[in-house]
């Protein structure tokens, strides 16, 4: 956009010298025929309105610095009038300073010594002597010559403050923003971005241009033709207001969401003459949007998993209760007309569904403290043989005559700090799923030590196994992947919760047919 500037710059700079000759050559024409002092008048009149059909201020003045002319938009930008530069010296009325040193008249010597035309440094200033006005300029000095000899300097410069103001008002914002200003030359047939938009991403700036297929190569492979063909349109002068989303690659290979619009400047035959717009970084939005639809098809599933879990409650509870009720009013009535053998029998029925209710209860108990965030953890080191015994020991009296019970633990004791009941829940919790789901085989659990001073527990069995879809879900709250089953759907849920605040973390592998194996990593030493 510079460079475009300076070339109207340097048009309207040649096309005023040449009014500006044009005019000297007629104000001497008219002085050579010693017309009326009308007539002169009349010269000067059309000398000055010539200047004054240009927007650019323009100051003419002799080799010495004589003002010979100035136009009405000078006059208006330095705040002066006629009078007051009447029979003055440009060095009197103005002063052209770089770092606060004066440099017009080492320029007019410049001019004087042969050069045509010379064009401001950058950060140069104009001062008006007579109020100490002073702003920032741009501009080009052109001497014209008679004989080889410098004879005027036309000084030709515009008030650039407004500009620059504005420009770094529009710079400081955009730098806090992920906005990316960007247009597309029609001529040279590529796209001119902002130099941020190259390092946003991470990529070579280059020169700071894009072909379109340079472009496009960046462009992810579904988005492509959308935005392609969007450009194409705008380029055959389509107008399109319209946004369009889509994803750039960076530099490390990610992908990274943007939003674009444009427009078109003008039409040359139809065709617009230049194509401007912004694009916009909305990676942070769409990523915020995903895991707000993330959380709401987790929220809608979870409210219908809970539903369902409240259902199913009901029955769960009312199953071991039955059996409870029935087996104790049994016993109470004809409790003498009973067996040894079948007292035995309706007391083990009594005591397995009262543990059965048991565990369902607590798992409920525990999901309301793990929501509200209640629930208590001790950690302290203890010895992981020794819980691995008392958990055997234990789940020996459910384990069915088909189902054996291994225990596989190392020869050396080791000491892990963890809150040993909860960890022993995660473990009874495992082998007792895995007991429901074995009808024959065997069930086997215990840990192994590992290379990277960790300690990973294990539960494996025969029984039925999962399918991929299973398990994906296996560790969600209110999931069952049996509806027959007795079970809450916690159970798992809650293991994972107790083992990712030891730091640690629990996978399963499983085939259908062939069982399933679940462990349990954690460190030697929780923090």
């Amino acid at each position: 956009m510079t460079i475009g500037s300076n070339t109207l710059l340097w048009i309207i700079a040649l096309l005023t010298v040449i009014i500006v000759a044009l005019s000297l050559v007629l104000w001497s024409q008219y002085k050579k025929t010693r017309h009326s002092q009308k007539e002169m008048d009349r010269g000067q009149m059309l000398n000055d309105q010539l200047l004054d059909i240009y927007f650019l201020d323009t100051l003419v003045m002799d080799k010495f610095g004589n003002i010979q002319q100035m136009n009405q938009a000078c006059l208006k930008e330095l705040n002066l009038n006629g009078d007051m530069i009447k029979g003055k010296s440009a060095f009197d009325v103005i002063d052209i300073l770089v770092d606060k040193q004066s440099i017009l008249p080492d320029l007019i010597r410049d001019l004087d010594s042969g050069k045509q035309q010379i064009d401001l440094p950058q950060n140069c200033v104009i001062c008006n002597l007579q109020s100490n006005m002073i702003f920032m300029v741009q501009g080009t000095l052109i001497g014209t010559y008679k004989e080889n000899r410098l004879n005027n300097v036309v000084f030709l410069f515009r008030n650039i403050e407004s500009e620059l103001t504005q420009e770094y008002i529009l710079n400081m914002a955009l730098s806090r923003t992920k906005i990316f200003p960007w247009f597309y030359d029609m001529k040279l047939d590529h796209m001119i971005i902002d130099s941020r938009w190259f390092s946003h991403l991470g990529i070579d700036e280059g020169n700071g241009t894009l072909s379109s297929e340079e472009f496009g190569a960046l462009v992810h492979p579904d988005d492509r033709d959308e935005i392609l063909n969007a450009l194409a349109k705008q380029l055959q002068g389509e107008l399109n207001k319209d946004t369009f989303t889509y994803r750039l690659k960076r530099a490390d290979g990610t992908w990274e969401w943007f939003e674009v619009q444009s427009v078109y400047l003008g039409r040359v035959a139809d065709i617009p003459y230049r194509i401007v717009g912004v694009c916009q970084s909305i990676h942070e939005h769409k990523v915020t949007e995903q895991k707000l639809i993330d959380a709401r098809n987790k929220a809608e599933e979870s409210d219908k998993l809970k539903s369902a879990f409240l259902a199913n409650m009901s029955h769960e509870i009312r199953t071991p209760l039955n059996a409870i009720v029935g087996f104790s009013t049994l016993l109470s009535s004809v409790y003498s007309e009973l067996t040894i053998e079948e007292i035995n029998e309706y007391t083990a029925m009594i005591e397995k569904n009262s543990q059965l209710l048991m565990f369902l209860i607590s798992d409920v108990l525990d999901l309301s403290k793990i929501e509200s965030n209640t629930m208590e953890f001790h950690l302290q080191p203890f010895s992981l043989n020794t819980l691995m015994l008392e958990i055997s020991q234990t789940q020996r009296l459910n384990m069915d005559e088909e189902v054996k019970l291994v225990m596989d633990i190392p020869d050396d004791d080791t000491i892990l700090t963890a809150d040993s009941m909860r960890l022993g829940q995660v473990m009874n919790n495992l082998i007792n799923n895995a007991i429901k789901f074995t009808s024959k085989g065997s069930v086997c659990f215990g840990y192994k030590l590992t290379d990277d001073d960790r300690v990973q527990l294990f539960v494996e069995d025969t029984g039925v196994g999962m399918p991929e879809e299973m398990i994906e879900h296996i560790f969600e709250r209110f999931f069952k992947g049996d509806s027959f089953v007795q079970g809450t759907g916690l159970g798992l849920a809650i293991c994972k919760i107790i083992v990712e605040h030891f730091e640690g973390k629990i996978e399963v592998v499983s085939k259908v047919g062939e069982g399933s194996r679940f462990m349990v990593s954690l460190p030697l030493k929780n923090s």
